[in-house]
């Protein structure tokens, strides 16, 4: 049976390059011409003793200082290149099984080395790929050495990308039959009344070399129950891939939707002789969806406007290095105002936001990042399909983004290259590009599309629907309007803007503007914000020294800015009021007020006192003009002349203390849990301070803290830090607890305020993956052997000429005894690399024979006898580093069958 195995453990770092040794002579470029003899960092035998431990997911763009010479679209931080190594064993028992290494994402261009070889190249941060190890594991007590090159210096974004293997890496182990990575693709189809279909196709993968017959099994449930059943017999080639397609029904499912998000699951196994051998679930959705010219997107038959986000993958603190329940924090934080569809900008996600997003109903822009039609680009493509087309989330596909080939006879061509081949692979959800131009081109990609994404310029809507009534429409980016949290006054001079929804870009509108005129046309099927939260990198309209964007409705943190408000106000049915801004000014200052509400009239009142009852439009909104008086400023929302809503600002008097808000009160031990700790300032009746400042510290019991961030775009505070000054009185620490701790508990201090301390439940959880922790002995390998038995004993000094490579032949030791003798000497010779950052031994795990010689740098180190028989052996090498010369001559044993090397050899710190 398959077993998945999490790699995010205990990986050694290196930030820079490591440029590859010269191969000054033939022996070396002759060993490093073979499979597995890369030199180097990606090399088996690379000295990496002195390199930082890290997990995964991990970006080291995130923990540079902001260097102004750098580019300000990446926000400033510097990303170069890095190398990243693990040592690890592989069980017996998964020998002649598939071993797949699945990497989530590595950004941006990377090599993968695998016991010295180069197994693959992969050159873009966003695409899942898979490293095939199979044929190149090492099983036993044998280290396994899996290093990686990141060549982040590449960019594929204006924006902050981040830098590293930034996403999850498993090792998936399967047998040699066994379902293919990605290898489901679940369609339901309805049929007539509340009858539905699923069109099952499962790829099965014979990894083996001879034919395989089996029978393949399916079941639907829904909240554990079986729903339906499928079978089917089958067989595939050896050494290949078999499309297996079969059907089931389903009468009158729960139907996926943004409102009830239903969910159901679909297993599959492969049986052979009546026994289960191979087995994969995968969650998908009954949904029906459909765009027309006219009214824009259906979903399950209802006309449904799309109130979508655009969102970057970076949060504050951690860079693009997000723990998954981070990525839900972030989609709870959307949907709580109303939001329903998230555009991913602009390239493949991670695969735990589009599980977020199944769970709590938010529809889904899936979006490759590349526009070509080279065979690299079209897998990316293909990469983007198969894996993401199972989520019922996924409602439409983007294949580029501001292209400036979109609106011209060869951008069409491109682009109906990239279709072709999507649709092959799923012909159930429409495509699309975000157009900033060449929207009215006939000779250009547009009228090719299921739906014209159109950024921004919303006054060419109209003239657009009038000259092709015949194509459905949509708002692929919006709005662009700028604030900064907290802020209610521009100032040029100290990069912030006002949060009234009236600071824009030039090609920018307001939330309201733009909701009105999308709302207003029902052949326009929704928007897309620019953007959910704010993101690093593309500071806009400022530059150094603001480093993240001023577009989000949330900040980097997910802090609601009163951009929230203004949307939620738009596209939320609930009867909800905000009040802007807060309530702590001077005596006798004329305040600008403005409540934001979807209700029809609205109140405000100061310290009880009523300013007058208003009638309220969601577009326009209503303001006063207020003399501050310290106290309450409160509003009530009236619907049909009833209240509806209240909200209120309360004036804060002098810091006092601190208050934890995490983003739950629990937490998993299973290593891969976070939470968000928010943090605020309080006076001392509770109040928050909206302008406090301090520096707070967190510490953690039974974990760590990630990083820290307040949402302020022009702080050059540490990210990966404990420590962060209040930003418009807050900030935000993300926490992670250790793997199988009891206890976990942050406390938050600050010059002169009182700490404050959360004590989080801890949780097992079921479902945890097993983790492959680093083993820190060093393989020796480069192994000649004598071809032939001497009958006596060799010089062990003795010297080969450089271009000698078949008077000694190559030899390996592991699990198993490559090469045995019966009678005389052999003679065995290495070179290795001793680190110097502290002793070592030298380990033979098995030797067999009569007596063995050990010599380094042609000096005998020991000489000792095996009566005969075999055993492990430790050699110190106290005060020896740097690269050696090794020796071992072996005499054979007349009272035992073979002699010789028969087991790992490496060296072993003291």
């Amino acid at each position: 049976m398959r077993k998945r195995y999490s790699m995010d453990k205990q990986w050694r770092f290196h930030r820079g390059d490591i440029p590859m040794p010269p191969a000054l002579i033939h022996e070396e470029a002759y060993a490093r011409s073979k499979a597995g003899g890369a030199a180097g960092a990606g090399g088996i035998s690379c000295d990496d003793v002195a390199w930082p431990v890290v997990d995964l997911p991990h970006d080291y763009a995130v923990s540079s200082d902001f260097d102004e010479k750098v580019g300000l679209s990446q926000g400033y931080k510097p990303r170069g290149k890095a190398w990243y190594r693990k040592s690890f064993y592989i069980s017996k028992e998964h020998r002649n099984k598939q071993l797949l290494l699945v990497f989530d994402g590595a950004a941006t261009a990377c090599e993968v080395y695998f016991n010295g070889s180069v197994l693959k190249r992969n050159f873009s941060g966003y695409n899942e790929f898979t490293v095939d190890i199979s044929d190149r594991a090492f099983f036993g007590d044998r280290p396994n050495v899996l290093a990686v090159r990141v060549d982040a210096q590449a960019f594929e974004g204006w924006w902050y990308e981040g830098a590293g293997i930034y996403r999850h890496v498993w090792l998936d182990v399967k047998e040699s039959l066994h379902i293919a990575h990605n290898g489901l693709w679940i369609k339901p189809v309805k049929k007539d009344g509340n009858r539905w279909e699923i069109a099952l196709e499962t790829i099965v993968e014979n990894s083996s070399y001879q034919p395989a017959e089996f029978e393949l099994e399916a079941q639907v449930l829904k909240d554990g129950v079986v729903v339906s059943k499928g079978h089917i017999a089958s067989s595939v080639s050896a050494a290949e891939k078999s499309a297996v397609k079969q059907t089931m029904s389903v009468e009158e499912p729960q139907l996926w939707d943004v409102d009830s998000p239903e969910l159901y699951e679909l297993r599959c196994r492969i049986l052979q002789n009546g026994a289960v051998i191979d087995e994969t679930a995968e969650n998908f959705g009954f949904r029906t969806i459909a765009f027309t010219p006219e009214k824009g997107f259906f979903l399950n038959g209802r006309n449904l406007k799309i109130k979508g986000v655009c969102c970057h993958p970076d949060h504050a603190g951690v860079g693009a290095a997000v723990p998954d329940s981070i990525q839900e924090y972030r989609i709870q934080k959307l949907k709580e105002i109303g939001c329903n569809a998230y555009r991913c900008s602009h390239g493949m996600p991670a695969r735990e936001i589009l599980n977020a997003c199944d769970r709590l109903g938010i529809l889904v822009m899936d979006e490759n990042r590349h526009y070509e039609s080279s065979e690299e680009c079209l897998e990316q493509v293909r990469n983007m399909v198969t894996r993401d087309r199972n989520h019922p989330c996924v409602f439409m596909y983007s294949l580029y983004n501001e292209e400036p080939l979109q609106g011209t006879p060869e951008g069409r061509k491109v682009l109906a290259r990239m279709q072709a081949e999507l649709k092959r692979l799923d012909d159930t959800r429409p495509t699309l590009g975000g157009m900033n131009g060449g929207v009215m081109e006939e000779s250009g990609s547009a009228s090719l599309m299921d739906v014209v994404g159109i950024n921004y310029n919303i006054g060419i809507y109209d003239r657009f629907h009038e000259k092709y009534p015949q194509l459905c429409a949509i708002g692929s980016e919006n709005v662009s309007a700028l604030s900064v949290r907290g802020c209610y006054q521009t100032d040029d001079g100290k990069h912030v803007k006002s949060c009234y929804d009236e600071e824009l870009v030039p090609w920018g509108r307001s939330v309201r503007e733009t909701w009105r005129t999308v709302s207003e046309r029902d052949f326009i099927a929704g928007e897309f914000v620019w953007t959910g939260f704010d993101y690093r990198g593309e500071p806009t309209p400022y530059r150094w020294p603001t480093v993240s964007s001023l577009f989000g409705l949330f900040d980097t943190c997910g802090f609601a800015k009163d951009a929230a408000y203004f949307a939620k106000a738009c596209w939320d049915s609930k009867p909800m009021i905000h009040i802007l801004p807060h309530w702590n000014w001077k005596d006798g200052e004329t305040v600008r007020v403005m409540t934001v509400t979807n209700c029809d009239e609205v109140e405000l009142f100061v310290n009880g006192r009523s300013l007058g009852r208003k009638s309220s439009d969601v577009y326009e909104q209503n303001e006063w003009q207020v003399p501050f008086e310290a106290g309450v400023l409160s509003a009530v929302g009236y619907q049909n002349g009833a209240p509806a809503a209240k909200a209120e600002q309360k004036t804060a008097g002098a810091p006092k203390r601190l208050v934890l808000q995490p983003s739950r009160s629990w937490v998993n031990n299973d290593g891969m849990d976070a939470v968000t700790l928010n943090i605020c300032a309080v006076d001392e009746n509770g109040i928050a301070v909206p302008m406090a400042e301090h520096s707070v510290t967190v510490s953690c019991t039974g974990g760590k803290v990630l990083g820290m961030g307040n949402g302020d775009p022009n702080s050059h505070e540490a990210d990966c830090s404990s420590q962060r000054s209040l930003f418009a009185g807050w900030c935000q620490a993300v926490l992670a607890p250790d793997t199988d701790t009891q206890t976990f508990a942050a406390v938050a201090v600050a010059d002169g305020l009182e700490p404050a301390e959360f004590c989080f439940e801890v949780r097992s959880n079921p479902n945890q993956y097993e983790y492959i922790y680093p083993v820190t002995d060093i393989p020796v390998t480069g192994w000649r052997m004598s071809g032939f038995n001497y009958a006596e004993k060799p010089d062990p000094t003795l010297t080969l000429s450089d271009n000698d490579m078949n008077s000694f032949e190559p030899i390996s030791f592991g699990e198993e005894f490559q090469s045995t003798f019966t009678e005389g000497y052999r003679l065995y010779l290495t070179r290795m690399t001793i680190p110097s950052d502290r002793d070592y031994q030298l380990v033979f795990k098995i030797i067999s024979g009569y007596e063995a010689e050990f010599y380094i740098n042609d000096e005998q180190i020991y000489k000792g006898g095996f009566g005969g028989g075999q055993r492990g052996i430790s050699l110190p090498l106290k005060g020896i580093s740097g690269e050696v010369r090794l020796a071992v001559c072996i005499k054979a044993s007349t009272y035992t069958g073979t002699s010789g090397i028969k087991g790992t050899v490496c060296l072993r710190a003291e």
